[in-house]
């Protein structure tokens, strides 16, 4: 039997583990930044487009599609296959690194499951939960059903409501406002809740969980338990992503980028 482990997240490094170096801003209306491996970064606006931005800032490419509604969610783990979900009518849009579509997929054709939260799986498809069932769902990048997880709340013996989900090779995660972030292995059986409390936002660097609490960027390293604060920032962001060698904010001012300098203790 499984044995569950919940970490309350109390003790961090004292001594912030990033300086940052200003590199640009975008003075552009935003409601959703991500930024990928290549530290490319990626915007969506008031009006629901999506942006794509060079490590220089520079715009490269856009992309909306106004008969889709609300862009929900931007998933840029892979940079050649970018995940656009439009929940409200469960359309997926695929696309590669230039935003040309490559393809589409829409849940609304299954009545049987209501799909909230998608993400990208590192080893190609994706990672779906299912509302209606409580599952999770690993799907081919042709969304065929490769795996499903049994039912999440008897897995838990509690009743989540999450709203967002990252993925990496061996893990799933989805977070709950009042619970935190659940750790799934990569079949979909639950490991553990890392009681981070509200947080804005966060994403996942292969064993390292980095999430936005206050006005703290913090990193949880899932193979050792061990919490560091990378970042104080004075003025809480709304929203921060961190690529390899950049970060950027999401804040009422526009969209602040950084380089990072790591302490030459710190190892990425």
């Amino acid at each position: 039997m499984l044995t569950t482990v919940a970490f309350l997240l109390t003790h961090f490094t004292a001594k912030a583990q990033y300086n940052l170096k200003p590199l640009f801003q975008i003075d552009t209306s935003a409601v959703f930044i991500s930024t990928d491996n290549l530290d490319n970064i990626y915007i969506v606006t008031s009006r629901n487009q999506l942006l794509k931005y060079n490590s220089s800032g520079k715009l490269l490419w856009n992309y909306s599609n106004k008969a889709f509604g609300k862009l929900s969610y931007v998933n840029t783990t892979d940079p050649m296959r970018i995940l656009l979900f439009y929940s409200a009518i469960q359309q997926v849009v695929v696309l590669n690194n230039n935003l040309n579509e490559i393809t589409r997929f829409n849940f609304g054709t299954d009545a049987s499951r209501i799909v909230t939260l998608i993400a990208t799986a590192n080893s190609n498809g994706f990672w779906i939960y299912d509302q209606s069932n409580r599952q999770l769902q690993k799907l081919s990048n042709e969304f065929g059903s490769e795996l499903v997880s049994g039912n999440i709340n008897q897995q838990t013996q509690l009743a989540i409501q999450p709203s967002i989900i990252q993925a990496s090779d061996q893990a799933v995660y989805l977070y709950d406002n009042s619970l935190g972030i659940l750790q799934f292995d990569r079949f979909g059986n639950y490991i553990s809740t890392i009681k981070t409390g509200a947080i804005s936002n966060f994403q996942v660097h292969g064993d390292e969980v980095m999430f936005l609490k206050d006005s703290v960027w913090n990193c949880y390293k899932t193979s050792s338990s061990l919490i560091k604060t990378l970042y104080t920032f004075e003025n809480k962001p709304l929203q921060v992503s961190e690529g390899s060698r950049l970060i950027a904010l999401l804040t009422k001012e526009g969209i602040k980028v950084y380089t990072i300098l790591r302490n030459d203790n710190e190892k990425k």
